[in-house]
């Protein structure tokens, strides 16, 4: 049994309807773990294991790009001051190469006099164009390498893609330290889709990084930047006949939640509630998928009266072209 499915619990359900009598039959089910913790990481609500190991992946965007903004604040306090919410919030973005997001890439690229050829993650495809050129600015971390690489120039430090992605480079031990102060030390170091570090913590570490991201003066900047460009973060994606809906992170900043989602089945979010106090909460679905993770965060958001019902609902199951059942939170009561 792998560390991710030990301890884990019935999440979402995903169901299908009896066309004779209208039941519906559950056809899936994804386990995993859920945290609430508090900004002193005192846990709030758990469902499965708070203390399951995850990579995090992209969710820790949000607290990389706060990292080398103060460093650059530090090293060129105008450059920092200059950046615009575009700018930011695309430097901690999982993107869907919109053209308004890779704009704000080579905005944030000539800050530093760059181009993408300096770029240092792999080449990618639009996701919704299969024909268009593969290039480094169409993956989807290539904000956050952006900024990787300008907060190198600046700090007169090599911008070279060994030096930039090294663990143990002048770079990355500034960022993983810092990390370490939001999640708690990493227990293994891997390596990201994009080439970048990726850290393994505890998931109760990842939410309560959450929590204090939704608060705290340290991390302003980049909240805010994500509350006031919440598209920009993700995007959209495309549905059946063709309508575009926000990605669950963007919809969730849209509603005042500080959302980040990561690679295999890994969503975290913030908020403050009404006495000014942090919240974080994460998710890890154990067979890695967004579906599971996105239905239980969102689910646990609206019983919780931070955000309105309706405001990101997964595509439900087709039949012939129709609903034919729904993508639901599975029953089970929170454990403080």
């Amino acid at each position: 049994m792998s560390a991710t499915t030990a301890g884990a619990v019935p999440l979402v359900e995903v169901t299908r309807r009896d066309v004779r009598t209208g039941d519906e039959v559950v056809e899936s089910v994804h386990l995993g773990h859920l945290v609430e913790v508090d900004t002193a990481g005192t846990p709030r609500a758990v469902r499965g294991r708070a203390d399951v190991a995850v990579f995090p992946r992209s969710a820790v965007k949000p607290l990389q790009a706060t990292v080398c903004l103060e460093l650059l604040a530090a090293a060129d306090p105008t450059l920092a001051a200059s950046l615009t919410d575009d700018e930011v919030a695309v430097a901690w973005a999982s993107h869907r190469a919109e053209p308004d997001q890779l704009a704000a890439v080579r905005a944030l690229l000539a800050r530093g006099g760059l181009d993408e050829g300096v770029l240092t993650c792999p080449r990618a495809g639009v996701p919704d164009d299969p024909a268009a050129a593969r290039s480094r600015l169409a993956h989807n971390c290539s904000g956050k390498h952006a900024l990787f690489v300008l907060t190198a120039r600046v700090l007169g430090l090599p911008t070279d893609v060994a030096t930039v992605l090294d663990p143990d480079g002048p770079l990355q031990t500034r960022v993983l330290a810092a990390l370490a102060g939001w999640t708690g030390p990493a227990t293994a170091v891997g390596v990201d889709g994009c080439g970048a570090p990726a850290v393994v913590t505890p998931l109760a570490g990842l939410a309560g990084a959450f929590a204090r991201l939704a608060v705290e003066e340290r991390t302003a900047r980049v909240r805010d930047a994500g509350l006031a460009r919440p598209l920009m973060v993700g995007g959209s994606e495309r549905r059946s006949g063709g309508v575009r809906v926000p990605l669950v992170d963007s919809a969730l900043l849209a509603a005042g939640v500080v959302a980040k989602r990561g690679a295999e089945g890994v969503l975290a979010a913030g908020w403050r509630d009404a006495d000014g106090d942090g919240h974080g909460v994460a998710v890890k679905a154990s067979d890695g998928s967004l579906r599971g993770a996105a239905t239980a965060l969102v689910a646990h958001l609206e019983a919780a009266g931070v955000i309105a019902p309706g405001t990101w609902v997964e595509a439900a199951p087709q039949g012939g072209g129709d609903v034919a059942g729904e993508v639901r939170a599975a029953p089970g009561d929170a454990a403080g």
